[in-house]
């Protein structure tokens, strides 16, 4: 006997508007309606609380990974680990291994990854992510749709982050098939993870979506089988650019002549530069140096605002430079290497808009990511 219904939120790391588009053999003649959706300047550490909560990172107060906080960081006791040698170090594998392992000690079970960050800087930084974001109480500040399905009781599926796509499907499906689930929110993330490899046009990519093609199809259809009513949609929080250029940012700043941790503080992300000063020279030095930069832009408050990044305590940043689409800084505290795609960049950029599709109508007030949220909000049926 089947269940009343049944709704599918499917999530697909950097399925962008334009990857969207590029490939229409994607879920067609399932798909009723599909959008263009407005992406939240910065990373998934801002995009996915945003979209889970409805709120802006401003509200919900998780922007980027990692802030500067030398009084309350976790990291203090990983000064001995600055003895490793960057050849040493800088090995992705070493990292993973490294990130699994500081995670443990400090008891983190969110998202955790060291990248590049030096371990001579990292106890200067404190770590946003700390708890799990897809359970009840994982945003720093405010509720998210979790929170709601616990309160009403609702059963429910979500990803597991540490498993692979497979699995995760596995699990899901396993959980239609017994009925045991109402509404489910499952994050896929191999697309992501392969056109940072690869770039946005590598064939690996059309490959790929025909692999999520038919794996979302299945799962549309499992679930047909067992629910009178099914809604479904597909989603994803930001786009991808092709990366056409390498540019040390690093060095511009260190030709200023200024003292790190003297004069200044700074953490390089893939496609932003953030900085808070511990002098007035430093201010006016790196200011003037970015402030005609050719290669990017320094971002004022009134953009964060209109972004919904500002922080009036400056926690993220009290100067933020964003580098122009298509360059990434080589090298940064998120690696050393330049890579074939990235994210980041400015939302008004075609490459870096979000998509969505669904087997139902959506609504022409549905225009950014976070507003995704109302769409769950309005699965479950409950009013609050």
């Amino acid at each position: 006997m089947k269940k009343p219904k049944l709704s599918l939120f499917i999530f697909i790391d950097a399925f962008g508007r334009e990857i969207f588009l590029r490939h229409p053999f994607f879920l067609q003649g399932l798909i009723r309606d599909h959008k263009k959706l407005d992406t939240i300047l910065g990373y998934s550490s801002a995009c996915d609380p945003s979209i889970i909560s409805g709120k802006l990172p401003c509200e919900h107060l998780m922007w980027s990974s990692f802030y500067y906080d030398p009084k309350g960081s976790p990291f203090k006791w990983t000064r001995a680990l600055a003895i490793l040698p960057d050849s040493i170090f800088l090995r992705g594998r070493v990292r993973h291994y490294l990130s699994r392992l500081i995670k443990k000690v400090l008891g983190f079970t969110g998202y955790f990854q060291l990248y590049g960050v030096p371990f001579k800087y990292l106890p200067l930084f404190n770590y946003a992510e700390k708890k799990r974001i897809w359970v009840p109480g994982g945003l720093l500040h405010g509720e998210t749709i979790f929170d709601k399905l616990a309160r009403h009781g609702i059963p429910h599926y979500v990803h597991d982050s540490a498993v692979s796509d497979e699995t995760k499907l596995a699990r899901l499906t396993a959980d239609i098939e017994s009925q045991r689930i109402e509404f489910a929110y499952c994050s896929l993330g191999k697309l992501d993870a392969l056109m940072h490899a690869v770039g946005t046009r590598d064939p690996k990519v059309t490959e790929l979506i025909h692999w999520y093609d038919q794996q979302v199809r299945r799962l549309i259809t499992t679930a047909e089988e067992h629910y009178e009513e099914v809604s479904w949609y597909v989603f994803t929080d930001h786009g991808m650019h092709d990366i056409t250029e390498g540019y040390d940012l690093i060095s511009d700043i260190q030709e200023t002549g200024l003292r790190w941790n003297e004069d200044y503080v700074a953490f390089y992300d893939s496609t932003m530069a953030r900085f808070w000063f511990l002098t007035d020279e430093a201010r006016q030095k790196i200011t003037a140096r970015l402030n005609t930069h050719p290669k990017g832009r320094l971002l004022t408050d009134d953009a964060l605002k209109h972004e919904g990044i500002y922080f009036a305590d400056h926690l993220y940043g009290e100067l933020i430079f964003l580098i122009n689409s298509g360059i990434q800084i080589v090298p940064s505290f998120m690696g050393i290497k330049q890579i074939k795609g990235m994210h980041g960049y400015s939302p008004q950029d075609a490459d870096s808009a979000a998509s969505i599709c669904s087997n139902r109508e959506l609504p022409e007030s549905l225009t950014k990511i976070h507003q995704i949220y109302h769409l769950m909000h309005k699965e479950t049926g409950y009013c609050d």
